[in-house]
């Protein structure tokens, strides 16, 4: 049986006991804040990348990893195993998974079979965990790839600014929705986003983003996500764990790229309809 392993990047928040149980490897992205620059999840931590970030006058920018970095992992992972399948962040959102394809390129005589997940976050994480448990890695494309198209993601914004400094509305939009007490929800499904809704307080969100969900039944994978609202989302794990018995919901962290655009404080539910 071929043996093969598993590779992602940054971007998919796979936590860290899933990488030491699945033998996951993680490609980080470069975050960066005017000059300083910084590996996403390794020079900087996920709490340390929200302090910034709330401090921050501009948004930080991020750059995708080398091929070369690409290159240098299947290299290494070429003595370990047999094959590797590579699995990034939607092509629409970042050039990740083309150099990951270039860097592939360059590995003569080991397949690295590269997918474009067409989605971020634990939506990525799961589809690694469902390719690491395998059997083979043609089983694991032919898994991860009939689960892209079935990702969801919804997300709650504590505030508009971050999209504000990112272009994505204006300010008197911002400035509106702010006196408001507006809470935005947003939705990615096949690399695309868009706004869904917007709701008066943050308790009133949190009810529509779950109704959402209930709407969207069954799945098989779900997440709830969060950028340092730790007990909001512990409230809604709990929330979906008694109403879906039969699920394991899990809890994630946004790292910097979802996070330089939904801001602190924000929780998401990530999954994979059934």
């Amino acid at each position: 049986m071929t043996r093969f392993r598993v590779v992602t990047d940054s971007t998919s928040d796979v936590p860290p006991a899933w990488c030491e149980r699945w033998g996951i490897t993680v490609v980080p992205l470069t975050v960066h804040f005017g000059e300083e620059s910084f590996a996403d999840g390794v020079d900087l931590t996920n709490a340390e990348f929200f302090d910034r970030l709330r401090a921050a006058e501009s948004l930080p920018t991020t750059s995708a990893p080398s091929p070369g970095a690409f290159a240098d992992v299947y290299r290494r992972l070429s003595r370990e195993c047999d094959a590797v399948v590579s699995i990034h962040i939607s092509s629409t959102l970042s050039a990740t998974g083309e150099a990951a394809r270039l860097g592939a390129e360059s590995v003569d005589g080991f397949p690295v079979h590269v997918v474009d997940s067409r989605s971020l976050t634990m939506c990525v994480a799961f589809l690694c965990r469902v390719a690491a448990e395998s059997p083979s890695v043609e089983e694991a494309l032919r898994r991860v790839r009939e689960r892209v198209p079935r990702q969801r993601i919804l997300a709650l914004l504590d505030t508009l600014r971050y999209v504000e400094m990112g272009g994505r509305v204006s300010r008197a939009q911002a400035m509106i929705g702010t006196m408001l007490d507006l809470k935005p929800i947003l939705a990615m499904a096949e690399g695309e986003i868009k706004g869904v809704d917007r709701v008066r307080t943050r308790r009133r969100a949190v009810g529509r983003m779950v109704e959402l969900l209930r709407r969207d039944q069954p799945v098989e994978h779900l997440a709830v996500v969060h950028a340092q609202a730790p007990d909001d989302a512990g409230q809604v794990r709990a929330l979906l764990a008694e109403e879906l018995p039969h699920l394991e919901v899990e809890l994630g962290q946004t790292g910097a790229v979802l996070g330089t655009h939904v801001g602190p404080g924000s929780v998401g539910l990530t999954y994979i309809r059934a």
